[in-house]
């Protein structure tokens, strides 16, 4: 046998081809486990890094994880890595889909600013403020002989300086490029809080995506809201974080500001000159090829990328900042497959070859067993702010821009995900000397447990049943062009016009208005009773048709007749069901299905208003809404009794209702509400209200009241 000598480039190299050889094996492994437990591949993806780091493979055999990964190996390892960030903060940066943002209005922005507002001010003013004092101290590469770097000193920072001259020893007798040396560095306060309080304001827009995919969110409004919010939120916490790096550079205010001109021009450039011109060179030439990306397209997407990231990068901010930016850009209006066709050929390099080396120098700085008790608190702090922050802030904003109470809570818990965009605020942290080992390997837990608990907690806050439901909603509502629903139970067909002109006061200020009669009579009471009842059913149908309305009859003979109603009931979901009397065990079944229920214990007569009493419970927005809609249908004014929130009464100004307009006294009043003294009862479903506007949206009052029969 002999020995092969290796140049120094060629040994970092065989360093290189064996970490990735050990990554992507365990990377793998862990991630089919992640996929069956049904956790995100990239918590699983961390795990690794830190396992192969100091906190677990360090700790069983220090001389292996040397020899892995070794100091002097470190720089060739993080080149890699960065390009692999560069590649997939590209791709994050083209799921960003500024039409989606633009159609969610101001909602989203609102929760998305508040979001991330809530939580970098806590980490800020709070956080920042309580680990200041024990993380102020950072070790930062610096060459040989550089006594420009203010030096302090700190454990940590002694511990790596002593590990790092051990390095360049054995980097020497190993004819390896010597590592740089390290020095201790006091961080200034600002740069170190506007870190935290980014690192508390990320929302991972990937790992959200995936999750709303998984439990088939994009079918209803509240996915769509989600996904604006996430790409907002990106888009603020990276323009955050360009902001912090600039601050950490060191310069003064003049040049910070410096710093931010030439950012904003550069975004400027990029919208208004860069983006025709993709649209002009990569989006035509893709349509005109059948949606096919060439190899010319594709050069021209990565030469701009790599472009960019090295224009921000000279600029005085991250080069990834630059990398999404660019994916931001990038034009896909009619050409809804062209991301894929990038992703694509991109992933394979990116995600699963080049950034699983991104988890091996992330975990190298974690250290787990460098922790102690004292560390307990402080780590307590940085999870509590986390979720706190974002949870109260996108669940509040949410639930005040009228989404309704559970779904505002699955928007405070899914701004909550973080995943691996958290790694990459952290590691420019580290990259710039901001945040020391110790701080960053908390920070790193929390990013864990953030992800890992949103799945979870979005199945409790948000369960499966509410979402089936609110699927089976959207699909009718597409499919119905949002038609208003309501189903007539028929017990006397005697007794059913007024129920009937109830049913059409609640869907009958918009043409698509649609009324259901359901009619089950006894198996015994023969065919001729059945056919005359039929005959009746059919001349109440006429005269729901001669207001404007569109009438279906569902009658038959039925051995159950309380089964069946639900039965339909459940086919059709109606907004709300008729009942002639308060049927107890009917009204009870009827509202768990979601559907508001109404009993009317009078004939309404010639009536000059309705009344209606507020006081923010489920079931007086259910009549709230209801005396809307009687409102409307009747043209006379709402007297409303109680408090009624600003918001609730602009949008029912915004209907054209006459909110506490003088009555007529010679007419009588009517009542709206859950009380069974009403003229009309109102039993609400169980479903949260969404808000007026949204409820009745696209309603017109008719010119003339729809009369059914005679006052």
């Amino acid at each position: 046998m002999f020995a092969v000598e290796h140049s120094a480039f060629e040994l970092h190299f065989l360093a290189l081809l064996l970490c990735l050889v050990v990554v992507l094996i365990c990377g793998r492994l862990v991630g089919i486990l992640f996929r069956a437990i049904k956790q995100p591949v990239v918590i699983g993806e961390i795990l690794v890094g830190i396992a192969l780091g100091p906190s677990l493979l360090g700790k069983v055999s220090p001389s292996l994880q040397n020899y892995l990964f070794g100091a002097g190996d470190v720089p060739i390892f993080k080149i890699v890595a960065e390009l692999g960030l560069v590649l997939f903060m590209f791709i994050v940066g083209m799921e960003v889909d500024l039409d989606v943002i633009r159609k969610s209005g101001k909602r989203a922005l609102v929760v998305s600013l508040t979001s991330i507002a809530l939580p970098f001010a806590l980490g800020f003013g709070l956080l920042g403020h309580f680990l200041y004092q024990d993380h102020k101290c950072v070790a930062v590469e610096v060459d040989a002989g550089q006594s420009t770097v203010s030096t302090c000193s700190s454990p940590e920072v002694t511990q790596k300086i002593s590990a790092r001259e051990k390095a360049i020893v054995k980097a020497v007798n190993d004819h390896k490029d010597k590592p740089k040396v390290e020095k201790g560095k006091q961080t200034p306060f600002s740069p170190f809080a506007m870190f935290i309080g980014v690192s508390m304001s990320i929302t991972a827009f990937p790992v959200l995506a995936r999750i709303l995919a998984e439990r088939n969110m994009f079918r209803i409004p509240l996915g769509l809201l989600l996904i604006a919010c996430a790409a907002i939120d990106d888009i603020m916490a990276f323009t955050l974080l360009a902001l912090s790096t600039a601050v950490a550079g060191g310069g003064g205010a003049g040049d910070v500001i410096e710093i931010v001109i030439k950012l904003a021009i550069f975004v400027a450039v990029m919208f208004l000159v860069i983006r025709p011109l993709l649209e002009r060179l990569v989006l035509r030439p893709y349509r005109a090829n059948g949606n096919k990306l060439g190899p010319e397209q594709l050069s021209i997407l990565l030469a701009g990328l790599l472009l960019s990231s090295y224009v921000t990068s000279q600029i005085g901010v991250h080069d990834l900042i630059g990398a999404f930016l660019f994916g931001v850009i990038v034009p896909r209006r009619n050409a809804t497959n062209l991301f894929h066709s990038i992703a694509d050929k991109l992933e394979g390099v990116s995600v699963q070859l080049l950034l699983p080396v991104f988890f091996v120098i992330a975990g190298q700085s974690v250290n787990l067993q460098g922790l102690t008790t004292s560390d307990i608190l402080p780590a307590l702090a940085i999870i509590g702010v986390a979720v706190a922050g974002k949870f109260i802030g996108g669940a509040t904003a949410a639930r005040l821009t009228g989404v309704p109470k559970r779904q505002s809570l699955a928007v405070g818990t899914m701004m909550n995900t973080r995943g691996l965009a958290e790694l990459v605020i952290l590691q420019v942290g580290r990259d710039v000397g901001v945040i020391d080992d110790k701080l960053y390997t908390m920070l790193v837990i929390m990013a864990i447990v953030t992800t890992a608990m949103a799945g979870p907690l979005l199945k409790l806050v948000y369960p499966d049943r509410w979402l089936h439901r609110d699927i089976a909603e959207a699909d009718r509502k597409r499919i119905s062009s949002a038609t208003d629903r309501v189903a007539v139970v028929v017990d006397s067909v005697a007794d059913a016009l007024p129920m009937s002109e109830i049913a059409a006061a609640y869907g009958g200020g918009r043409a698509s208005g649609s009324v259901t009669l359901i009619r089950f009579t006894d198996q015994g009471a023969g065919l001729a009773s059945f056919a005359d009842d039929l005959g009746e059913m059919k001349t109440l149908r006429e005269t729901i048709e001669a207001a404007g309305l569109s009438c279906q009859i569902v009658s038959r003979a039925s051995a159950n007749r309380a089964d069946d109603i639900v039965a339909e009931i459940q086919r059709l979901a109606p907004g709300a069901v008729v009942l002639s009397a308060a049927d107890a065990g009917l009204t009870e079944r009827v509202c768990a299905l979601g559907s508001d229920v109404i009993t009317v214990t009078g004939t309404l007569g010639d009536f000059g208003a309705v009344r209606v009493h507020s006081s923010g419970s489920n079931a007086d927005q259910a009549a709230v809404e209801m005396g809307v809609r009687v409102a409307l249908h009747s043209h006379v004014p709402l007297l409303i009794e109680g408090s009624v929130p600003g918001r609730v009464g602009k949008q029912i100004g915004e209907l054209g209702v006459d909110r506490n307009a003088p009555a007529d006294a010679s007419r009588p009043v009517i009542s709206v509400g859950p009380s069974a003294d009403s003229t009309v009862v109102i039993h609400p479903g169980q479903r949260d209200r969404v808000p007026l506007a949204e409820a009745l949206e696209g309603w017109a009052a008719p010119t003339e009241p729809m009369i059914l029969g005679s006052r």
